[in-house]
């Protein structure tokens, strides 16, 4: 076993052809790695079972526990060390997806946004919910939930979902391909639009009462349903709630000596890629406003919808900042530009004058 640093880092069992087995992090390296050998190893069988194949450990020394976390996350998710488990498990999530470039867009439940055209909503944990959540929009927008292309055919008799005001039967030329999308688009619109969930109710209210009025007791009791659903959808909305647009940073944190300080940028609550900085006159303005331009650019090119991956190392930062950023200072840059960082920087009394 190696000289292990008394630090925080990364360390990696390896197996006899150096392939990565499990990664752990720690703010004493030392320590915990040997804490894998006392009293007879660990209990967990996983762990026991891991050792028994490892032929060595690799060291990664960080500045801060921050790092050493965002390092284990990425060798964890880019590496898929067999004998990890939980944090590979939040390398997935699931989506809903509304896809805006087909003739007749359908809601589907996905593991990850992959189409630029596409409209989501998530991620969500288990599938069980978006897919919820997917059947009552379908059923309020009554659009198609069969999973077949569709071809249009006059002569084609619709199926149930037809007969049970549940689908306007593209298939079945009951609906035009221009009806069909406004179809689509107000489904997306009530995913993404609180508001736009009561100007349905007011539109379903009115129809109903109409209805109720000329006797047309089907259609009132037709209104009625969708003005259940669209409640039954309200109850959820909180977990359609995007959260408030995260922030942008510039996090400075300890490096391996005191000579060195590691940048870590942040856009919008993506993560971007770190770097260790010498902490001297001269160098640290340029790798400050290189750091803010990067951000500016990745601001542009940010994202909707952060997918699972990149969201694990973003809710670690979100976390750390919460809990007060031990050990390193956050540059709130929502409304600084690169100079405004490093007067604060100065301020901080982290960089000379």
């Amino acid at each position: 076993m190696p000289d292990l640093p008394a630090t925080p880092g990364v360390y990696v069992f390896v197996d006899a052809h150096g392939h990565p087995l499990y990664v752990g992090k720690s703010v004493n390296l030392r320590r915990r790695v040997r804490g894998y050998f006392y009293s007879g190893g660990p209990s967990n069988e996983r762990l026991a079972e891991m050792l028994r194949i490892a032929r060595g450990v690799e060291a990664h020394p960080t500045g801060s526990d921050l790092e050493a976390r965002l390092v284990e996350a990425e060798r964890i998710l880019g590496q898929r060390p067999p004998y990890n488990k939980a944090l590979k498990r939040r390398d997935a999530g699931w989506y809903l997806e509304l896809r805006r470039n087909e003739p007749f867009p359908r809601l589907r439940v996905v593991r990850r946004p992959r189409r630029a055209e596409a409209r989501y909503v998530g991620p969500f944990r288990s599938r069980r919910l978006p897919e919820r959540i997917r059947r009552l929009v379908e059923k309020i927008f009554r659009l198609r939930s069969c999973a077949e292309s569709v071809r249009p055919d006059a002569a084609r008799s619709p199926c149930m979902q037809f007969d049970m005001d549940l689908c306007t039967a593209p298939c079945a030329r009951r609906v035009g391909l221009n009806a069909y999308r406004r179809q689509a688009e107000a489904a997306g619109r009530l995913l993404a639009d609180p508001g736009y969930a009561w100007e349905l109710m007011d539109r379903f209210t009115e129809a109903r009462d109409a209805a109720s009025e000329g006797l047309e007791f089907e259609r009132a009791a037709a209104a009625q349903l969708r003005l259940d659903w669209i409640e039954e959808l309200e109850e959820l909305r909180f977990l359609l709630e995007p959260e408030a647009e995260p922030h942008s940073w510039l996090i400075v944190l300890p490096g391996l000596d005191e000579a060195h300080r590691v940048i870590q940028p942040v856009a919008h609550g993506q993560v971007l890629r770190r770097r260790r900085v010498a902490w001297v006159e001269g160098a640290w303005e340029d790798a400050v406003e290189n750091a803010c331009y990067a951000v500016r650019v990745a601001e542009l090119r940010a994202p909707t919808v952060l997918s699972p991956r990149e969201s694990v190392p973003s809710a670690m930062v979100g976390r750390w900042i919460e809990e007060g950023g031990n050990d390193g200072h956050a540059i709130d840059l929502t409304r600084l530009d690169a100079a405004g960082a490093i007067d604060q920087l100065r301020r901080l009394g982290l960089l000379a004058s």
